[in-house]
């Protein structure tokens, strides 16, 4: 989708929220392009110099990246982008520094048309799926398996798939606390400013994502009548 007014949407959620799926999901049906923290994290973690080096070792112990190397990241990537298509950013803001400094690149940008989704799980429940989530070593897609079931065959390629190593349960543990202490930060920035849009995300992934649709219309439905 591309106009004078792009739809860009900032897509929060803790690991294990299905941000990954939705952000699929919003890109193919408004035409976005996707700029993923975690995937240029991940990429860059494969490579071999010092900073990526320590950057695997920090994922794996379910730290966090330094919050200039994300941003240097998705920015490298920003520049790029057409100026009459529509972003979706997934995994950043992690911070309420990060979010005001999003919102004044975006306000640079002249992106003016910005919507701000939550998808909300219970702590339970996002525990329950990152244990049990495999990612295939060769497409790289994610699934979930039955409890305590090791590495398994990849449905969609035939790979083998394997447990990430930021999904070990201590890795995880840190993450909820860490997003409890510093993305609520940001979940309450936006809430401020009237821009959040807060989804049911322990429902199945389809239900998630008609919700994150009817509350887009609806929101630019009530700018409409204003």
């Amino acid at each position: 989708m591309q106009n004078k007014n792009p739809l860009n949407i900032i897509l929060l959620g803790i690991s294990g929220s299905g941000k990954g799926t939705q952000a699929k999901f919003l890109c193919q049906r408004y035409g976005l392009e996707y700029i993923g923290t975690g995937d240029l994290l991940r990429t860059f973690a494969k490579k071999d110099n010092p900073a990526s080096r320590k950057l695997k070792k920090d994922l794996s112990e379910g730290k966090l990246a330094p919050t200039w190397l994300p941003f240097y990241l998705w920015m490298d990537k920003l520049v790029e982008v057409d100026e009459k298509k529509g972003i979706l950013f997934d995994g950043s803001p992690r911070k309420i520094h990060e979010a005001e400094l999003l919102d004044e690149v975006l306000d640079w940008y002249d992106r003016k048309n910005i919507k701000v989704i939550l998808i909300d799980v219970s702590e339970k429940e996002v525990f329950k799926r990152l244990i049990n989530r495999r990612t295939c070593q060769s497409c790289k897609k994610s699934a979930y398996v039955s409890q305590n079931q090791g590495d398994s065959i990849c449905e969609y390629c035939g790979g083998v798939m394997h447990t990430r190593p930021e999904d070990n349960p201590d890795a995880i543990k840190k993450r909820i606390e860490w997003f409890k202490k510093e993305v609520s930060q940001v979940i309450d920035f936006y809430k401020k400013k009237g821009m959040l849009i807060k989804v049911n995300g322990d429902q199945p992934k389809e239900k998630v994502f008609e919700d994150i649709i009817n509350a887009i219309e609806k929101n630019d439905n009530d700018k409409n009548t204003r």
